[in-house]
């Protein structure tokens, strides 16, 4: 067997610990990738999102044409009296505030989810556009900096014949080639790094259609608009 000298085992640990800062480093910007893809029919957009987000989906979905938006969300839990029963609801009636035209706004909101409600919200707004008969090759959802790896991948897991395309809003409150100089930023990503670890080894929804998709759920959400 072959082994390396002390200063070859030096030099190999020094590399590992040089290239295990920089993967450190880039941490923020691996979770928050921007990967839109060409369809323009719907963008998807995640309602629990604060307003400066949401207002950066808006811009997106005018500047690139796109013909419906749809704001998604399960039960509004930040408030104890929220004006709007669902983020999805929540997200809608901010966009039509905003100016978007209510022809073109879809409010698909969510029940409340046992085990992952970003996949629970995918799966309701893919039942949804299977009874419209909307027949897709790929999908863009947008979302919030670096919970957008982890919501690329639960929307691939609900649309498994649907190229899924993301966008990622740029934090305001840290910047994310140096996530680690602030509070926010380090929360943030050490959270996402957290639930991307979980729904990779630990997230097993079941085949689609089946109960287990939405596991431990009474009732099924209903979409609605708010025109």
């Amino acid at each position: 067997m072959w082994f390396p000298t002390v200063w070859g085992g030096l030099i190999f640990l020094l590399l590992l610990l040089i290239g295990g800062l920089f993967l450190l480093k880039q941490l923020a910007v691996i979770l928050a990738p921007n990967d839109p893809l060409a369809e323009r029919t719907y963008l998807v957009v995640e309602g629990w999102q604060e307003e400066d987000s949401l207002l950066s989906a808006l811009a997106i979905f005018n500047a690139e044409g796109y013909q419906y938006m749809i704001t998604t969300g399960g039960p509004n839990r930040r408030f104890l009296s929220p004006a709007h029963a669902s983020y999805a609801e929540q997200a809608g009636a901010f966009m039509l505030e905003q100016g978007l035209d209510g022809e073109k706004l879809i409010v698909i909101p969510a029940p409340e989810s046992a085990q992952e409600r970003t996949y629970l919200s995918a799966v309701m707004v893919r039942d949804w556009l299977a009874l419209k008969g909307a027949n897709l090759t790929e999908l863009n959802v947008h979302t919030s900096h670096v919970h957008a790896r982890r919501t690329r991948y639960l929307y691939q897991r609900a649309f498994r014949d649907v190229k899924i395309g993301i966008y990622a809003a740029a934090p305001q409150s840290f910047e994310l080639k140096q996530w680690w100089k602030t509070s926010d930023g380090a929360k943030s990503v050490i959270t996402e790094l957290i639930g991307n670890a979980w729904v990779t080894c630990c997230f097993h929804p079941g085949e689609p259609g089946s109960h287990y998709e939405k596991w431990a759920v009474e009732k099924t959400g209903q979409s609605s608009d708010l025109r």
